[in-house]
Formats: structure tokens, C-alpha cells, sequence
């Protein structure tokens, strides 16, 4: 039982590490811009939902459908690693608007913007965090499936109290502060992409593993 705590817990914080919730605020703040507070939260709900069921689809049944189309899980993480280092690089520059494919000024138009698509799926839930699902879904047991599930629900959770917290907070929070947890959380982003780009590579090319 202390190993699954303990398993639960590495994974967990890996995984909350990939979907960066508190790096995703800025975001979520220009999404709901023109909401009410009510609507705000249950923005905030439907974004933790989503994301939680897209973590557990991928779970479940990710790897069958990459094997189905013939796509391994090491081509997935290099692909995964580059779309999240290009988010990070966005996200340095102040360009992650940009990187949504919104034009400059949407953010005038709170109803357009006030969707789960693409903050939810892919930026949340996205190829880093789907990849790591996928590659560490294996159990034996039910008691296993408490490492296999909870990380994910605990994530969803946190998701859902991030942004519920900063709808409620946005008047104290000041622009260059968001400007500077971004930035920040780029920076981190771009590490854990080049080591999900090595480790995709690693496995689609043997030879790049270190002897043991």
C-alpha cells in the first residue's frame, strides 16, 4: 500500500507538472474575459471535466489506437515534445494567442473566446500529458488502478481550483505578474519538452540509450 501511495504521488506531480495548470491562468483569464463570476466558474468546471476525461480516454485507450494506426508511443512523445516546445516558445515570447490561432483583438469577444478548445484539449490535456498516461497505464491488480486513476482525477481537481481561484482573484492579480508566471512556466515547459523529445527518440532509435 505505501509503494501505490508513493507511485500515486511521483505520478501525480509529474502529471500536474505536463498539464501546468498555474502556467495556463493567463489563458484562462483572456478566455473568460467578459464573463460573469458565475459564468467563470463553471467555465473553470468544464474545463477540469474535460480535461480529466480526455487524461482517462487516453488511459484507457490510447495505446490500442496508435496501435491501430500504427503509430508507437516514441513518435508520439518526439511529435508531443515539439508542439509543447513550441507552446513554450510562445508562451517566452508573449505569443501564446498567436499560437491558439486566435487573431490579435479576439479578446473583445468574450463569447468567442469562452470555449474548452483548445484550452482544455490540447493545451491541458495535451500530446505531453496524453503521452505520459499512455506510457505509464500498466496495472496487474485493482488496487493498481488507484496509481493508474487518481493522478488524473487529482490533476482535474487542481485544474478546476486553478482557475476557479483566479476568476475570483483576477482584480488582485496584476498583468505583469501573470506576464512573469508565464514566462516562467515557458521556461519549464521547454525543458520538459526537449526531455520528452530525447526520450521518444531514445525509444525509436535504441542506439541513443546509454549502455548499461
Amino acid at each position: 500500500m505505501l509503494m501505490i501511495a508513493a507511485l500515486t504521488l511521483k505520478k501525480t506531480v509529474t502529471l500536474f507538472a505536463l498539464v501546468g495548470p498555474v502556467t495556463m491562468i493567463p489563458i484562462f483569464l483572456a478566455e473568460a474575459q467578459g464573463l460573469d463570476a458565475a459564468a467563470k466558474s463553471r467555465f473553470a468546471r468544464a474545463i477540469a471535466v474535460s480535461v480529466t476525461i480526455a487524461l482517462l480516454v487516453a488511459t484507457f485507450l490510447g495505446m490500442p489506437l496508435l496501435g491501430f494506426l500504427g503509430v508507437s508511443l516514441g513518435a508520439m512523445q518526439v511529435g508531443g515534445g515539439i508542439i509543447v516546445l513550441l507552446l513554450a516558445i510562445a508562451m517566452v515570447l508573449g505569443k501564446e494567442t498567436s499560437f491558439k490561432g486566435l487573431p490579435p483583438g479576439a479578446g473583445t469577444r468574450g463569447a468567442r473566446r469562452a470555449s474548452i478548445v483548445p484550452l482544455a484539449v490540447p493545451l491541458l490535456a495535451g500530446p505531453a500529458a496524453f503521452s505520459y498516461v499512455m506510457g505509464n497505464n500498466t496495472w496487474q491488480t485493482k488496487a493498481d488502478l488507484v496509481h493508474v486513476i487518481l493522478p488524473i482525477l487529482l490533476v482535474g481537481l487542481a485544474c478546476w481550483f486553478s482557475f476557479r481561484l483566479a476568476s475570483h482573484t483576477e482584480r488582485q492579480i496584476r498583468r505583469a505578474t501573470l506576464d512573469v508566471v508565464e514566462r516562467i512556466g515557458g521556461f519549464i515547459l521547454a525543458a520538459m519538452a526537449i526531455e520528452m523529445m530525447a526520450s521518444g527518440l531514445r525509444q525509436l532509435f535504441p542506439l541513443l540509450s546509454p549502455a548499461q
